[in-house]
C-alpha cells in the first residue's frame, strides 16, 4: 500500500504539442527524429534470451489485440533483431481492483483461459490506468485507483523482484461525441462532459502516482489533449468513439516502446 500521500483532484494538464512519426493530427504536421537503435552486441552462447512484456488493463490495452502488434511493430523500430513476447492481459470493462485479482488468480476472458500475471514471470509489466472504468468524480473513488495502484505494484515487487514497472497512461477522451455509437451507451451532453472530465481525472492520477512513486511513465495522456483540454480526434475511433482508432493505438504503442528505449528499461 502507498504511504498517506493520497492526492486530491487535481487541475487540468497543460496540453503540450504531440510528438509522433505516425502522420498528421488536426491538418498539421507531426514529425519527429527517427528512434536511434539500441547496438545490438553479439551474442555469447547462442542468440539473446526472448524478453516477455505483459500488459495489464481494460479495453484499453485489449484492443491491441493478442500478441500487441502494433507494440511489436514500434518496439522493432528500437530494437532492431530483438525479440519479444507479448502477452496482452487486458479484459474490457473490468476495473484495477479485477486487476489485482488477475495478478495472482487464473482467470477466464472471451472463451480462453488465462493464467494469473505473476505465473508469466515477465520481464516488463506495464500497468494502464483503468481510468475508462473508474469509481466515479469522487475523492473517495480517486483514492480508491490509487491504493489498487500502490497493492498492485507492491504485488509485483514482492512476488517478482526482477520485474521492471512501467505504468501507462493512454490517450484523453473527447466529450464532443464520447461514446457515440458505442452499443448499449447512450449519453446526452451533459453526461459525455461529466464522463470525460472524470477519465481525464483519473488518467492525471496515475500521472500523480507514477511520479509520486518513481515509477517509469508512458505518458500517451498529456500530449493526446488539444488546447481545448479535449483528447484528439484522430486517436479516437470513429466507430464508438471510446476506443483507440488504428493511429491511437499506434501512437500508444510507440509513447510505451519510447519510454522502454529512452528510460533504458530494456539493456
Amino acid at each position: 500500500m502507498v504511504g498517506a500521500n493520497t492526492p486530491s483532484p487535481l487541475p487540468t494538464s497543460t496540453p503540450v504539442p504531440i510528438k509522433t512519426s505516425i502522420g498528421s493530427v488536426l491538418g498539421t504536421s507531426i514529425t519527429s527524429p527517427s528512434p536511434t537503435p539500441t547496438p545490438k552486441l553479439p551474442a555469447i552462447g547462442g542468440e539473446e534470451p526472448v524478453l516477455t512484456i505483459a500488459l495489464l488493463g481494460d479495453s484499453m490495452i485489449d484492443t491491441l489485440g493478442t500478441g500487441a502488434p502494433a507494440l511489436q511493430n514500434a518496439l522493432a523500430r528500437y530494437y532492431p533483431g530483438r525479440k519479444f513476447r507479448i502477452f496482452n492481459y487486458g479484459v474490457g470493462a473490468s476495473h484495477i481492483e479485477y486487476a489485482l485479482y488477475r495478478l495472482t488468480q487464473d482467470y477466464d476472458y472471451d472463451g480462453q483461459h488465462y493464467p494469473s500475471l505473476i505465473s508469466r514471470k515477465p520481464d516488463i509489466i506495464i500497468i494502464e490506468s483503468f481510468a475508462y472504468n473508474n469509481f466515479g468524480n469522487t475523492q473517495e473513488g480517486i483514492d480508491r485507483q490509487w491504493l489498487n495502484l500502490g497493492a498492485i505494484t507492491t504485488t509485483i515487487r514482492e512476488k517478482l523482484p526482477n520485474t521492471k514497472i512501467i505504468l501507462a497512461a493512454v490517450p484523453a477522451p473527447n466529450s464532443q461525441n464520447f461514446a457515440s455509437g458505442a452499443p448499449g451507451i447512450n449519453l446526452n451532453v451533459l453526461d459525455q462532459q461529466e464522463k470525460t472530465k472524470t477519465i481525464k481525472i483519473y488518467l492525471q492520477n496515475l500521472v500523480n502516482f507514477a511520479t509520486s512513486q518513481k515509477y517509469p511513465l508512458a505518458n500517451a495522456y498529456t500530449p493526446s489533449l488539444t488546447a481545448q483540454d479535449e483528447g484528439l480526434p484522430d486517436l479516437i475511433s470513429e466507430t464508438d468513439h471510446l476506443h483507440l482508432s488504428d493511429l491511437g493505438l499506434q501512437f500508444l504503442s510507440d509513447t510505451i516502446a519510447s519510454t522502454l528505449h529512452d528510460k533504458k528499461i530494456i539493456q
